[in-house]
C-alpha cells in the first residue's frame, strides 16, 4: 500500500507501508570485515573471489570445483565439495572455522 506523506518543503512524497518497510537485519561486524578483506580461493595457480553466504549466523562457501582450493588469508584447504564455515563466538577473541563434507 502507497501513502502520501508531506516533505519539509510541503510537497508530496511516496511512502510505502508493510512488508515493503522491513529491514534487514544488521550484518554482523566480524561478518563486515571478513567481507571487507577480500578472500581469495586459489586453484591451479588461478585466483576467484570467495563469495559468502550468510546462513544461520556463520559465513559459509562452498568449493563447486573438483579441485582443491586454498582460501587466502585464512589458510585453509578445501577439496571439491567441501563447504567452509567461518563464525564468531560473543565472547571469543577469535573466529572459529569448520569444513564440512567429504575428508
Amino acid at each position: 500500500m502507497m501513502g502520501a506523506r508531506r516533505n519539509a518543503q510541503g510537497g508530496r512524497r511516496q511512502t510505502s507501508t508493510g512488508a515493503a518497510q522491513q529491514r534487514r537485519s544488521p550484518v554482523p561486524i566480524w561478518l563486515a570485515a571478513l567481507s571487507a578483506t577480500q578472500c581469495l580461493a586459489t586453484r591451479n595457480g588461478e585466483d576467484h573471489a570467495v563469495s559468502w553466504d550468510c546462513i544461520s549466523g556463520r559465513a559459509v562457501y562452498t568449493n563447486a570445483g573438483a579441485d582443491t582450493e586454498t582460501i587466502e588469508p585464512l589458510g585453509v584447504s578445501l577439496r571439491g565439495g567441501q563447504t567452509l564455515a567461518v563464525y564468531w563466538m560473543p565472547g571469543e577473541t577469535g573466529y572459529t572455522v569448520e569444513i564440512y563434507g567429504q575428508q
